[in-house]
């Protein structure tokens, strides 16, 4: 499998506890920063595929803005009854230049 990396926007653009959805190679990504660390997982809900980007982000968990479910940043794992599928999680990080990067396969 091919992995390519591809930068996304500043990360000072990120607040804590706040998201930015984006499109990179056809795909609906949610970045998100909490507890100082920066995420990135589908933004599409498993439970009945609604967007993530207006959820709550608390201790490094996101809460669908649809019905409450509520997914580990760090793992995609939810957490409660309604769904256990969980979200596709990217590897991110902050290039030399102070841009977020992605790795996509």
């Amino acid at each position: 499998m091919d992995t390519k990396l591809h930068a996304l926007f500043p990360a000072a653009e990120l607040a804590e506890n706040s998201s930015k959805a984006v499109t990179v190679a056809g795909k609906n990504i949610l970045v998100c920063k909490a507890s100082g660390n920066y995420y990135a997982v589908d933004n599409m809900c498993t439970h009945q595929r609604s967007e993530l980007q207006e959820g709550r982000i608390r201790n490094c968990f996101l809460s669908c803005p649809l019905h409450g479910v509520r997914f580990d940043l760090r793992t995609g794992v939810p957490k409660g009854e309604l769904t256990k599928v969980p979200l596709k999680t990217y590897d991110i990080s902050v290039a030399d230049d102070g841009n977020l990067q992605i790795k996509l396969d």
